[in-house]
């Protein structure tokens, strides 16, 4: 199997590094050798955060280099154009459709949106994740139903997610984000 690899890009307090987690999890799970980096900056303050975790028979790198980039997993409009570089043509990107502004920032949306309009990947999925988790009663598990909707696209078995879920989160919130998952993997389906 060829190398993948998911970078992972959203502000402080969005789970970036939760996710990337239980990513990473799978994977060793599904017996690949994975190598993972954070970059955690001003996160506190809602500044810039990112992951990558990468994926493979044999892996030396935690990192892509620009226009590398297989997947990424952006929980903000704003992050996913701030690593547009690392992109390319063939490139998957998963995207909760909201704006978090980075302190003393002023965003134009509309602008945004045809900014994304212009990037050249081979898909992007958009959408309102934060509806779809509040249509299962918890407005916490928004990047538990993008992780289900990106696991359709890497080669990983959903068993090993379902098992990093347990593995990764305190027991209280295991039920909930397998569901989650479950709904976004089903959600994928027709996003694909």
């Amino acid at each position: 199997m060829n190398i993948q690899s998911v970078l992972f890009v959203g502000v402080g307090g969005d789970g970036i590094i939760t996710a990337s987690n239980i990513v990473a999890q799978a994977c060793m799970l599904a017996g690949f050798d994975v190598k993972k980096s954070e970059i955690h900056g001003m996160s506190q303050r809602g500044g810039s955060v990112s992951a990558s975790v990468r994926f493979g028979e044999r892996v030396y790198s935690p990192t892509d280099k620009k226009g590398q980039v297989p997947f990424m997993f952006a929980t903000e409009k704003v992050e996913m154009l701030r690593w547009v570089g690392y992109l390319n043509p063939s490139s998957v990107v998963i995207v909760n459709d909201r704006i978090m502004p980075i302190i003393n920032q002023v965003i134009d949306e509309q602008k945004i949106d045809m900014m994304m309009e212009k990037v050249k990947v081979a898909k992007i999925i958009k959408r309102r994740f934060l509806d779809d988790a509040l249509k299962l009663g918890n407005d916490k598990i928004v990047n538990t139903v993008m992780l289900g909707v990106l696991s359709a696209f890497l080669d990983v078995d959903e068993k090993y997610f379902l098992q990093a879920i347990d593995n990764v989160l305190p027991e209280k919130l295991r039920t909930i984000n397998a569901m989650a998952f479950s709904y976004g993997r089903k959600l994928s389906q027709d996003l694909a």
